[in-house]
Parts: structure tokens; C-alpha cells; sequence
């Protein structure tokens, strides 16, 4: 049986960084929300200003992104196949539970991400639905791929261009593929995520010559594995 991980990089979940508490859009929202701002998720809609000189600014304060991507997966029948893991800019794992059912409202699935990282989980009904896992990347992909047969694709424009006969041919081949998607607004992976990444032996593909959104390769893998189960499973 294929054993399906999705695992999205360097994803804007991370509360305010103390160096701009005092800024003045930081307190206007700390205010208007009566929370303190280390219990708030940097948002770049809301705290722009504040963030002019955060160091990799540009990857920063964007969780919209994690979370349309989400809710791409989840809206799937891969998301009741798949394993989900969001890896934070910060480098925090967080695990989703299959078939989540995630707030389909922004600022209800924002309010939720700041009650994970001040909680470290998410219950209902006795069952954990979402967690802070005690993992770094490397340690998430080497659990994840224990006897080393999964195949681990990288989704990136500098990678082999993927068509479906070649996702037909992995599915094929190996009972375990992790695929690895960024999740930042602009930008390329961090060096040291890279680096872990690399241990892994990764096949590096693209789905064109230019540049896409998060959302964009999120929905277009989620359709070629959809297409390519039907496959196999039709024996075709």
C-alpha cells in the first residue's frame, strides 16, 4: 500500500519576534486583539510596517499561504491518504491528523495557529488533531523514510520539468513517497534546510520553466496523484 507524506517548508507560522513588540503597529493589534504580541501570529496584512527590518523579511508573515495550501489537501481524498507535516520558517514541525477538518475562516484558523504555538497541541474529544512534533527537519525525514526505500520529491523551478507518466512510474516504484513543497510567498530554501534536505538523496523537480505559488503546486501534485491512484487502481 502507498504510504503518502506531504511535508510543506519554511512556512510563515511564528509569533511576533520580540524585537518589534514596541512598534506601533505591533501594539495597535496587541490592543485591538488584548492579547500580548508573543501570543500573536506575525501576519505581514496587519504588521507590514513593523517588519521592514526582519531579517529574511520577504519569506515572512504570509500563514495565509500554509493555510490555502491546507485546505487544498484536506479538501482532497490525498488528504485522507496522506500524512501532513507544515515545517515552520523558525523550524518547528508541525503534524496534522488525516483527514483534518481545518477552519475554512482565516482569522479562525489564525486564532487556532496561536492556540498551538502557546499549547503545543490541538485536542477534541480525547484525540490529538494537531501538534507541535519533537522533531527538526532532518530527524521528521528520517522518520518518515526508516528504511530508506521512499522516494522524496522537492518541488522546485530549478528541478527536472514532471509530467504524469514520470509521478505513474514513481508511484510504481516505490510503496513510500514523501513530497516536499515550499511554502514562503518569494525567495528560494534556506541553506541549512537544504542541506538536511540533501541527506535524503531528493529528486528535484519543477512543474515548468517559471515560478509558481505554494497553492498552485500544491493543487496541481494533489491532481496528478489523483489521477495517477485512479491509474493504478484501474490497472491502466
Amino acid at each position: 500500500m502507498l504510504n503518502i507524506t506531504f511535508i510543506f517548508l519554511e512556512a510563515s507560522i511564528e509569533p511576533i519576534p520580540e524585537s518589534i513588540w514596541n512598534h506601533p503597529a505591533v501594539q495597535k493589534d496587541s490592543k485591538r486583539r488584548k492579547r500580548s504580541p508573543a501570543e500573536i501570529l506575525l501576519d505581514d496584512s496587519k504588521h507590514h510596517a513593523a517588519m521592514k527590518n526582519l531579517e529574511n523579511r520577504e519569506k515572512r508573515g504570509r500563514p495565509d499561504i500554509i493555510h490555502m495550501c491546507l485546505l487544498s489537501i484536506f479538501d482532497s481524498p490525498i488528504g485522507g491518504l496522506s500524512d501532513v507535516y507544515v515545517h515552520t520558517i523558525d523550524g518547528k514541525i508541525i503534524g496534522f491528523s488525516k483527514g483534518l477538518r481545518l477552519p475554512r475562516n482565516y482569522n479562525r484558523f489564525v486564532g487556532l495557529m496561536e492556540q498551538l504555538l502557546k499549547e503545543g497541541k490541538i485536542k477534541s474529544g480525547g484525540k490529538t488533531l494537531i501538534e507541535i512534533k519533537d522533531h527538526d527537519l532532518e530527524s521528521l525525514l528520517r522518520s518518515v523514510n526508516p528504511s530508506q526505500t521512499s522516494q522524496i520529491l522537492l518541488l522546485t523551478e530549478k528541478g527536472e520539468e514532471l509530467d504524469g507518466l514520470q509521478l505513474d512510474l514513481d508511484l510504481n516504484l516505490t510503496p513510500n513517497l514523501v513530497i516536499l513543497i515550499g511554502a514562503f510567498p518569494h525567495g528560494d530554501f534556506d541553506r541549512k534546510v537544504m542541506e538536511s534536505i540533501q541527506k535524503f538523496n531528493p529528486i528535484s523537480i519543477s512543474l515548468g520553466k517559471r515560478s509558481y505559488t505554494s497553492l498552485y503546486v500544491t493543487n496541481r501534485v494533489i491532481c496528478l496523484l489523483e489521477n495517477s491512484l485512479r491509474r493504478l487502481r484501474d490497472g491502466r
